[in-house]
């Protein structure tokens, strides 16, 4: 199917309001093909109800959502009781879980079950183009242009400098995880990372006048929250 548009969305992190705000200027509809790029918990104040909505909108034929690493930590801290999860935003999120527990029994077990079989990455073919989205990118440290299915789970979800410092393909990467302000990007916009293959499009939603954005890669159009 022809797609009029194929969005990709940055990370969320809980601000389910703020990406609202986002949602509603894009305006998608069932013509659009729509990925998501991960972190859809942690840092913010609507945990729950971020996760509620991936988890209700990723049953669409036209949507694709990915996991990302805080979704990895929120299934190693349920699952294996890692700490780790709690120290970088989880705690907001497990005490929402609780919470909504209370009234929904099975919700935790339906949340570990839906990050579960979240795929790292998606490819696809866009005007004749080769895109892969994933939530942090590849180690292309020692190899420039590494196949994807090669890479360990770990880089594909934490990698940040090996990725966007050296890689050299031709395949296009959309990438979340790694907030543009790192890179001293203000105010805070996707950036096309110079002389290579990437789109970073998380712009910091839990930093102070940070945004959620959006990319329309058939024709680099942005969007972003308020």
């Amino acid at each position: 199917m022809e797609y009029k548009r194929v969005l990709a969305f940055g990370d969320i992190h809980g601000n389910f309001t703020k990406f609202m705000t986002l949602y509603e200027k894009v305006g998608v509809t069932d013509e659009d093909f729509s990925i998501f790029l991960g972190d859809y918990v942690d840092r913010g104040k609507e945990n729950v109800k971020a996760l509620k909505w991936i988890m209700n909108e990723s049953k669409k034929n036209n949507v694709i959502a990915l996991r990302g690493n805080h979704e990895q930590m929120m299934l190693d801290g349920i699952m294996h009781l890692d700490a780790n999860w709690l120290f970088n935003g989880g705690m907001r999120t497990l005490t929402e879980l609780k919470a909504e527990a209370v009234t929904n029994s099975n919700f935790i077990t339906e949340s570990v079950d839906f990050v579960k079989q979240l795929p790292l990455y998606h490819r696809m073919t866009v005007d004749g183009r080769e895109y892969i989205f994933v939530h942090a990118g590849v180690n292309a440290y020692t190899d420039h242009d590494p196949p994807i299915e090669e890479q360990p789970e770990m880089q594909l979800l934490w990698t940040r400098e090996d990725f966007y410092n050296y890689y050299e393909g031709s395949t296009i990467y959309v990438v979340g995880h790694t907030p543009v302000q790192y890179l001293n990007v203000e105010p805070p916009y996707p950036l096309k990372v110079e002389g290579r293959n990437i789109w970073m499009i998380d712009t910091g939603s839990y930093f102070e006048g940070g945004k959620i954005s959006c990319i329309d890669v058939k024709t680099d159009r942005v969007w972003q929250s308020d």
